[in-house]
């Protein structure tokens, strides 16, 4: 199974950031495919940096794992998801069609990976106040 890392970046406190891969009409997370031999740390920085070259992360803290079937290549997959602490803009590097900053409560509207429905569905139950970035990654912290 691969393993892929993902990122819940919330901004202006009322907004999740979304990108759109090439493949497929589908929005996800940030994020993607851990290559051989890199931390997911480490793939989290690399990715970022092709998707979002404008982003710098300032924090990262784990959140879950999930299991799932990417839309565009039907592979399974682990993802780990981390929230981040970002600054920057969120133009989108070459691997993606479109980055988005879409209000939370105006999500279920859009066309999202199950991968990405089940993140957020998680998060929700958690009762997460995504709205309180601080809040979060003072609650996961190590």
């Amino acid at each position: 199974m691969e393993k892929v890392v993902n990122i819940i970046v919330v901004m202006n406190k009322d907004y999740l950031l979304l990108s759109k891969v090439r493949e497929g009409d589908f929005w996800t997370l940030p994020g993607g495919r851990m290559e051989r031999g890199e931390s997911e740390e480490e793939a989290i920085l690399r990715e970022t940096k092709e998707e979002l070259p404008n982003i710098k992360i300032l924090e990262l803290i784990p959140y879950k794992e999930f299991k799932g079937i990417t839309p565009h290549s039907r592979v399974e997959v682990v993802v780990s998801t981390f929230f981040a602490d970002v600054k920057g803009s969120t133009e989108p590097g070459a691997e993606l069609t479109g980055t988005a900053l879409c209000l939370i409560g105006a999500l279920r509207d859009l066309n999202l990976t199950n991968i990405t429905r089940n993140i957020l569905e998680s998060i929700r139950k958690d009762q997460i106040p995504l709205s309180n970035l601080s809040k979060i990654m003072d609650t996961y912290r190590k």
